[in-house]
């Protein structure tokens, strides 16, 4: 073919395409393209400077349509769908969506539908979107919508949706039982006990041993495992010291620390308490331990060792409704009936070699201890226990060492209080103002029922006339 006949052929493509062609906009082009390190800022001006140019950046940079070219605008605004959230933690999620073109989104989130937390935008339009939403709060319902507005800026939006961040797991353990008590017979000993108020308390499991109180639930021998307030230990062996660690757990399988009880079975006439034997010898003889010119119950203990002797009330702490309790002229606590009162040491003030350590309180005659059990992550020494009723209560902190069972001693005194209810004593010119408000009542409801008789009475005298 000639030169002459080849541009004969192109001018009449040409002059075909300018009548006849018709060129639509559209908004599909991969606007995100990146040539030569170049990335566009869409914004929709053309910047040579910055290297953009139609091949670069067609958004910014057009290419200009052939004279006579008609343009068809484009007026459809994006679809958004496969809208999902997944990866749901306690404090996070990860939300993902689609566009049927290429579109620019911002995600509106919040705890209700004004979506005051956070708006979340994108810089570049995308196929596929995700994102994802950190420090949440736990067990939370979160509101969030999508809007997104394609390269001819036509925009779409979601409806309001919601997620819910995951419940933490229950770590926490229920209190301990209340007034466990020992009760020693021939060959028996009873157990009684009140179970704590817990909601999710689901049973009591108490472990036995001759040696000293079990530290866990799975030391010992388990005697008892149910929702009962007392158990009767039979079979035993008389003038043998048994000890009891009751633990209570919830639905989740969470144990507290435990309460302790001990005594001997007898036959015949009953041994003395410790608090009636005035010598070592017969304490001694009794199966108790002498300690600080007085009888006590348990084992025979030496004395403690330095690193345990320096431990004092200062070191613990009280804590009822998330608050830290303070201490009283370094001995006295006090502290609100009908709420569990939680009592710590950090597991650093502690020496290594640290075996058990009890919380003692006195009622009258009668004796309460716990146990303060190290939890999961090592962090604290802890027991959770319900106080008693209002009053003052002698308390004492019991420590024992691991290698020599040194045994301290370190008293104080809880004061328990009951919670105190509020009421609004109304003055005398209120109380007038209210018996007039009633009296007026009074004299209202009186006149609309007097009306309404005298209406009832013209009504039956009308009927009465048109009868005659």
């Amino acid at each position: 073919m000639s030169l002459k006949k080849f541009q004969i052929i192109s001018i009449i493509i040409t002059l075909f395409l300018s009548i006849y062609s018709v060129f639509a906009a559209t908004d599909t082009t991969n606007i995100n393209l990146n040539v030569t390190g170049v990335i566009c800022n869409n914004n929709g001006i053309c910047e040579p400077a910055l290297g953009e140019n139609s091949d670069n950046c067609p958004l910014d940079c057009p290419v200009p349509a052939p004279p006579g070219t008609v343009f068809i605008p484009d007026t459809t605004p994006p679809v958004i769908y496969n809208l999902s959230i997944s990866e749901i933690t306690l404090n996070s999620a990860e939300i993902s969506w689609d566009t049927n073109e290429q579109a620019l989104c911002q995600l509106f989130w919040g705890k209700t539908q004004e979506y005051k937390e956070e708006v979340i935008s994108e810089t570049a339009f995308y196929w596929k979107h995700s994102t994802k939403l950190t420090k949440l709060s736990p067990e939370t319902t979160y509101h969030f919508k999508v809007s997104c507005r394609d390269t001819n800026r036509n925009e779409s939006e979601t409806t309001d949706q919601k997620f819910t961040t995951l419940t933490p797991p229950d770590i926490t353990p229920p209190a301990n039982i209340i007034n466990f008590e020992a009760v020693p017979g021939d060959s028996q000993i009873v157990l009684t006990w009140r179970n704590p108020p817990d909601t999710d308390f689901k049973a009591v499991k108490i472990m036995r041993s001759t040696d000293f109180y079990p530290s866990d639930p799975w030391s010992g021998i388990q005697v008892y495992n149910g929702s009962g307030t007392s158990f009767t230990d039979t079979g035993l062996t008389n003038g043998l010291t048994y000890y009891y660690t009751a633990f209570t757990y919830d639905l989740a399988g969470n144990y507290s620390s435990g309460a302790i009880a001990s005594a001997t079975p007898f036959k015949g006439i009953p041994p003395p308490l410790p608090e009636e034997i005035a010598t070592e010898e017969e304490c001694i003889e009794a199966g108790f331990y002498w300690y600080d010119n007085a009888c006590h119950r348990g084992p025979k203990l030496p004395p403690p060792p330095p690193e345990i002797e320096g431990l004092t009330l200062e070191d613990f702490d009280f804590w009822q409704e998330d608050k830290k309790l303070p201490l009283i002229d370094g001995k006295r606590i006090e502290a609100k009936t009908e709420i569990p009162l939680t009592i710590s040491i950090d597991y650093e003030k502690v020496p290594e070699v640290l075996k058990t350590i009890m919380i003692t309180l006195k009622r009258g005659e009668k004796i309460f201890s716990f146990l303060l059990r190290i939890d999961k992550e090592k962090i604290k020494y802890l027991a959770t226990l319900m106080p008693p009723d209002a009053g003052d209560y002698p308390l004492a902190i019991n420590v024992l060492d691991f290698k020599n069972q040194a045994l301290k001693d370190i008293p104080g005194e809880l004061i328990t209080k009951e919670i105190e209810v509020i009421t609004l004593k109304i003055p005398w010119y209120r109380q007038c103002k209210n018996w007039l408000y009633i009296l007026i009542g009074l004299l209202i409801l009186g006149a609309i029922a007097y009306f309404i008789r005298k209406l009832k009475k013209q009504n039956q005298k009308e009927k009465n006339k048109n009868r005659i």
